[in-house]
């Protein structure tokens, strides 16, 4: 079996300055000088300062993707022995003390390259974490890797899962949704947030088995839902609807094209004792759907639209704002006076500014009864450290009067 080597590089000096300013990318044009030979993936690339010539920063190698070297730590020595990850795990623990305390069991425990761990997702529900592996470079740490998860998460189980990338060719020594630890009697884990119980599809859900990353808006949602109408589009597994009912919602609607997702959605209800009878689910077509309930002349207190993300590529994002423009359109002629609508955007390439103005074009304006209320990006457990892994904005809006 080969082993990871140890690489000098230098780097174009427009590149060092970027990973010195926190940049934790490094593509294959920005390389300098590079490895003499090949080297597997998760070498250790030790970046030397031009002027210096001393180490200021350390990446793992990537040889088959255009991000050439992916920075795990900056400064003058590593050596990458478990206490090193252990210390870098105790680092990204800590950012999420006060969610811990708060008593939500279901949080990201590890955001990739913003808690120095490039391609590398842990989701933790209760005793239960998933990781996945979006990145070959993490092959020859997995095992030491899994092991300090447990140790700093408190976990009885790790779920392993893959991108679709490497499930393509996967090398490693696991199958997707191979379970270590504690055996699971069946995939779902329920976890806590806020009050509300879900379960989380931990071996064949999107992700990591649910989107946590909305947990503060449904909270909002819980506190503001007393005796009140409240639509959800997108509602994949319940997130914002389950909240609302919890918060003493008067009616819910659910809208998602996925009838397994609206199977999960009231698989989550009953686990928390809420009434079936408030809620209507619709399995359709969002756009479809929507226009269907204005046609009706439904109005609801308040509407959610937080679609998946329209823009994976920069090449989509002109029509991906269209998208964001027409949910608009669509999800103010739905709610009623001194109602709030709810818009959410996961897309990376499109930044809360490009958002809000797809919102103006849509007519979500003061001279037509319309008020911003506030607009949030991320909670603790997704930190951001550089811009492109900026992706979650949603924006709150006041109907003030019929327009």
């Amino acid at each position: 079996m080969k082993v990871p080597a140890t690489i000098a590089i230098k780097l174009t000096k427009v590149a060092e300055r970027a990973v010195k300013q926190g940049h934790p990318w490094v593509f294959e044009q920005s390389i300098d000088k590079g490895p003499a030979g090949t080297a597997i993936p998760g070498s250790l690339c030790v970046l030397f300062d031009h002027r210096t010539n001393k180490p200021f920063a350390f990446g793992l190698w990537d040889p088959r993707e255009i991000i050439r070297i992916k920075i795990i730590y900056r400064g003058t020595r590593l050596q990458l022995t478990p206490d090193f990850w252990r210390d870098q795990l105790k680092e990204a623990y800590s950012k999420r003390n006060d969610l811990i305390k708060k008593g939500v069991t279901g949080y990201r425990g590890i955001h990739g390259e913003n808690d120095s761990f490039p391609g590398l997702v842990l989701d933790v529900y209760a005793e239960v974490g998933v990781l996945k592996i979006y990145s070959e470079i993490w092959k020859p740490y997995t095992e030491v890797l899994i092991e300090e998860i447990k140790r700093q998460y408190n976990l009885a189980t790790i779920v392993i899962r893959f991108s679709r990338k490497i499930l393509k060719h996967n090398s490693f020594p696991y199958e997707e949704g191979a379970v270590i630890g504690k055996a699971l009697p069946n995939e779902k884990v329920a976890f806590k947030e806020y009050g509300v119980q879900f379960f989380a599809y931990t071996q064949s859900g999107h992700k990591t088995g649910f989107f946590l990353d909305q947990r503060p808006n449904r909270l909002w949602v819980q506190q503001n839902a007393k005796g009140k109408k409240v639509l959800d589009v997108f509602s994949y597994a319940g997130g914002f609807g389950i909240h609302a009912l919890k918060g003493g919602a008067q009616s819910l609607t659910s809208i998602d094209i996925s009838a397994p997702a609206m199977d999960v959605a009231s698989e989550n209800l009953v686990l928390n004792g809420l009434n079936a009878k408030k809620w209507t689910p619709l399995v359709a077509d969002a756009f479809t759907a929507l226009e269907e309930l204005i046609t009706q002349k439904k109005q609801f207190d308040i509407v959610i639209i937080d679609p998946p993300s329209f823009a994976k590529q920069a090449s989509e994002v002109p029509t991906a704002l269209k998208q964001y423009q027409r949910l608009a359109q669509l999800g103010k002629q739905l709610v009623a006076v001194n109602g709030t609508l709810i818009l959410g955007s996961c897309s990376s390439r499109i930044n809360l500014e490009d958002f809000e103005v797809a919102h103006q074009n849509a007519g979500i304006i003061p001279s037509s009864g319309w008020k911003f209320l506030h607009a949030t990006l991320h909670d603790d457990d997704h930190p951001i450290s550089f811009p492109e892994s900026k992706y979650l904005k949603t924006v709150f809006y006041k109907k003030t009067k019929e327009s």
